[in-house]
């Protein structure tokens, strides 16, 4: 059913004259999606607020005023002296509702006109940032990255400075992401894009399909595998994700299978925003096998320096010194 005829069932059941068919037919549209309830919500709330008026309306003229409204908008007409047009010639209650839901934003009025919306930049300095987009799209900023979107009825575009985890929400409209020279375009799925500056672009597949466009070449990955293209090499590689941590940033978990301290200590500092100082490069080499979950750094820490036989001596300024006897590599 349009999007229009959604409309008519709403006046219809809140002027009291909704059939049972309609009713039905209304619940299951509902039912269907949360937003579509919260919408209704909306529009009862303003209908049971807006002046009351004794003009019959019918389901034509609901629509007449639909039609006008559109218009006025596609002509730019500023939405305050529309609400104002619509007060002074005192139209109808279901005019008035339509007018003050284009002045809040939940313009309902049909589904092939759809003004395009710049969401704000959302920003993540010192912490992980998580952001709900209008399509209900997820985003995991990571530290001082920053993402901007714009939807319209045919597009769904992102701006990415930094890394983040995207999880995509399905729609017949592709969602695409700008990371400096590359183009990562998906239609629902779950990855991760890294582009910081004068780097190359790293994307991580968790979930479906991503295509990766750099300069008019395309990759299409798949879940667990991985690209990296542009950098000062120009590289266009596509690859099988074997690392483990390449999401440890969001998740804190770690997973080590064999892993020399060296590797370890960079994720832990990475993780748990601290520094190492090893005065014995010997340790380095050691080798650990196990995984952490979201745990507490001390504890990490404790286990670590059981079973390699190091010492962590915590130092002022957030760092900590390593020290120990050593280890076969």
């Amino acid at each position: 059913m349009p999007t229009m005829d959604y409309n008519v069932l709403i006046h219809k059941k809140l002027s009291g004259q909704i059939t049972d068919e309609e009713q039905r037919k209304l619940d299951n549209w509902l039912a269907s999606d949360p937003v579509n309830q919260h919408e209704f919500d909306e529009i009862k709330l303003i209908w049971e607020s807006a002046e009351e008026y004794d003009d019959e309306v019918t389901d034509e003229h609901f629509k007449e005023e639909f039609v006008k409204l559109e218009n006025a908008v596609q002509e730019s007409v500023h939405k305050e002296k529309q609400l104002h047009r619509y007060k002074v010639k005192g139209r109808l209650k279901s005019a008035t509702i339509v007018v003050l839901l284009v002045a809040s934003g939940y313009f309902l009025a049909t589904e092939y006109y759809k003004p395009e919306v710049t969401h704000p930049v959302y920003l993540s300095s010192n912490q992980h940032n998580e952001v709900i987009l209008s399509d209900s799209s997820r985003v995991i900023l990571n530290d001082s990255s920053s993402v901007s979107f714009e939807e319209s009825s045919g597009k769904r575009e992102a701006n990415l400075k930094g890394e983040a985890f995207f999880q995509v929400t399905k729609d017949h409209r592709p969602f695409v992401i700008h990371a400096q020279d590359t183009k990562v375009s998906v239609l629902g799925t779950s990855f991760i894009v890294k582009a910081y500056p004068a780097k190359p672009v790293e994307v991580y597949v968790i979930t479906g399909q991503v295509k990766v466009t750099f300069r008019d070449k395309n990759i299409l990955l798949t879940s667990s595998e991985k690209s990296i293209t542009g950098g000062n090499e120009n590289l266009f590689y596509k690859g099988i994700n074997d690392d483990p941590n390449f999401n440890s940033w969001y998740t804190r978990k770690l997973e080590f299978n064999k892993t020399e301290l060296r590797r370890i200590l960079e994720l832990i500092e990475k993780l748990y925003r601290i520094t190492f100082t090893v005065k014995e490069e010997k340790v380095l080499g050691c080798r650990f096998t196990g995984t952490f979950d979201n745990a507490k750094l001390e504890n990490v820490l404790k286990t670590l320096s059981f079973s390699m036989d190091i010492e962590f001596e915590s130092r002022i300024g957030n760092y900590y010194e390593v020290s120990g006897k050593g280890c076969v590599p």
